[in-house]
């Protein structure tokens, strides 16, 4: 028989839940939710009602996963729902340590051992040694990203149950894929509002309780966040002109454009010059997650095309305007990269007393609609055609998917080189945000509510506009008009039929985050800080939830 848990105590419930690897994609991923149902079992009321707890399979999901649903009924119609995801990131990069990362309490028995030995540390080799020391923090993987916040939510849903006056109703809902592309939660924003209708409650907000990081001591990592930012992947094909090595100044190579790109581009947080919401909750810098030529082989010839894609988090509504000015500054790399390559052609010329001339190239930027327009008139169909190669291809990797057919088009476009295509990659996940004031009385209590836990605490918990990662808030209420979707489909290579799910009816109710904060996830050193993960924010998410159920 299986050891009980102890569900009044989120640290038993957070072990017992990261025990069960959970790998994104993986045959673990498939099977967790039976875990969850476990757990959730021990709460006697799941006994007694075992019709409120299951697990509904995504519609269509070539892996077969499924969301878990557990359904906490009180009096009356409001509901709070509590959700994450179950899925973790792999384990590959834990070296000598992999045998442990989902063995909290060895890991951090080997992980002290192995760096307190160690001569020569790091300044996040030392800091790690340094929290595992304190006893304040503790290792393993998916501890912090997320299932401290799943354990949270659990023991908040015992909690409510052990009150048999419990007013209102909670709905635990856990789900796969937030790290690839969030099948679970696009799903779920549409069996949510099925499950509340079948069973008869009336959804009244939502609790996302996913993780935050600090690296300091928590200042901002403890936090209400009353939204999350908004996910663009813009690509940009910088096409250049063939020559053979021996005689680069006969082409253009295209790799001097994308390093013209990369550099201006790399963790310049001025480079969309958006508005900051509030001084200082600026989202992160872009950073390139592919830089690659698309050549499948060696030879003695410049590269024809060079394919990169950027992470881009804004605070924007509108892709439009994230658009227009990263066009902008593939136009100032394309004009730098001509302008240095004229230069050192004319030092070349001089140096060999030659009278070469390199060619007086122009800069130019187009959107992918139009090259695809262009070879669609050549080649009629190619673009399903290009799709249905490129799924076969990389049936994994859309993004892949993306930079295969654009470089297969290009000659069919017949596009004046040297040049740069530029449009959207999936996934894109949409601005969501708390409206100040259709939601005036919800924040008034929130922050009622967190001021007077923080009073009683000695805590310093505040309330940030927006979670500064992508999370799956972004598909519950989601901020995208109809012709901003249009925008990113006309843009992009791939079929991005997922899109739809921001077209569908949402829920129109404030969507918050409360989770745990910790250092370094998706890293070896993923750790979460203990007293908040697995005392404050429990009886935190309990307050908040149990004052908008008394409304």
């Amino acid at each position: 028989m299986e050891k009980p848990i102890d569900l009044n105590d989120a640290q038993s419930v957070a072990l017992a839940l990261v025990k069960t690897p959970s790998i994104t994609g993986s045959a673990g991923e498939v099977s967790y939710p039976e875990t969850l149902l476990r757990v959730l079992a021990q709460i006697p009321y799941f006994r007694k009602n075992p019709e409120l707890l299951l697990s509904i399979p995504i519609p269509g999901d070539m892996r077969q996963r499924a969301n878990v649903f557990a359904l906490a009924k009180g009096k009356g119609t409001r509901c709070v729902v509590l959700t994450g995801h179950y899925d973790v990131v792999d384990t590959s990069d834990y070296g000598v340590f992999e045998p442990f990362a989902f063995d909290p309490q060895a890991l951090e028995e080997k992980m002290i051992a192995h760096f307190a030995r160690k001569e020569h540390l790091t300044a996040s080799e030392q800091l790690l040694l340094k929290d595992l020391q304190s006893g304040e923090f503790m290792p393993g993987r998916g501890l912090l990203d997320m299932k401290s916040g799943l354990a949270a939510g659990i023991v908040v849903l015992s909690r409510f149950l052990q009150n048999p006056d419990r007013t209102g109703n909670i709905l635990f809902l856990a789900v796969p894929d937030e790290e690839g592309s969030s099948a679970g939660m696009k799903a779920a924003s549409t069996q949510i509002s099925e499950f509340a209708l079948h069973h008869g409650i009336e959804i009244e907000c939502v609790i996302n309780l996913d993780a935050a990081v600090d690296s300091k001591d928590g200042e901002e990592g403890k936090a209400v966040f009353c939204g999350s930012v908004s996910k663009l992947l813009p690509f940009i094909v910088f096409v250049g002109r063939a020559a053979h090595a021996g005689a680069p100044f006969e082409g253009f190579n295209p790799s001097l454009a994308a390093a013209f790109f990369v550099r201006d581009m790399e963790g310049n947080s001025e480079l969309l010059n958006s508005r900051s919401v509030v001084p200082g909750e600026e989202p992160p810098p872009p950073t390139v997650l592919y830089l690659r030529e698309m050549r499948s082989r060696y030879d003695v010839t410049m590269p024809a095309d060079v394919f990169c894609a950027m992470n881009v988090l804004s605070h924007e509504k509108s892709p439009e305007k994230a658009f227009a000015k990263i066009t902008e500054a593939v136009e100032r790399s394309l004009e730098g990269a001509l302008s240095l390559f004229k230069e050192r052609a004319s030092a070349f010329s001089r140096l060999t007393q030659s009278k070469m001339m390199a060619p007086n190239y122009m800069p130019r930027v187009i959107d992918f609609a139009l090259v695809q327009e262009k070879a669609e008139r050549v080649a009629p169909g190619i673009t399903q055609r290009l799709r249905e190669n490129a799924r076969r291809l990389h049936p994994e990797d859309r993004v892949l998917q993306t930079a295969y057919i654009v470089h297969e088009m290009l000659p069919y476009a017949t596009l004046e080189t040297p040049c740069a295509v530029v449009g959207f990659a999936p996934p894109f996940y949409a601005l969501s945000s708390v409206d100040a004031e259709q939601h005036r009385d919800f924040l008034t209590l929130l922050k009622e509510t967190v001021m007077r836990f923080n009073k009683e605490q000695n805590e310093s918990i505040r309330l940030r506009p927006y979670f500064p990662g992508i999370s799956d808030m972004s598909f519950i209420a989601p901020e995208i008009a109809s012709n901003s979707l249009n925008f990113l489909r006309e843009l992009s290579p791939v079929d991005q039929d997922d899109l739809v799910v921001y077209s569908k009816p949402k829920l129109d109710v404030p969507v918050i985050n409360i989770g745990p904060w910790g250092r370094e996830y998706h890293r070896p050193g993923e750790r979460v800080h203990r007293k908040y993960a697995f005392s404050l924010l429990p009886e935190l998410l309990f307050r908040v939830t149990t004052s908008v159920l008394s409304i």
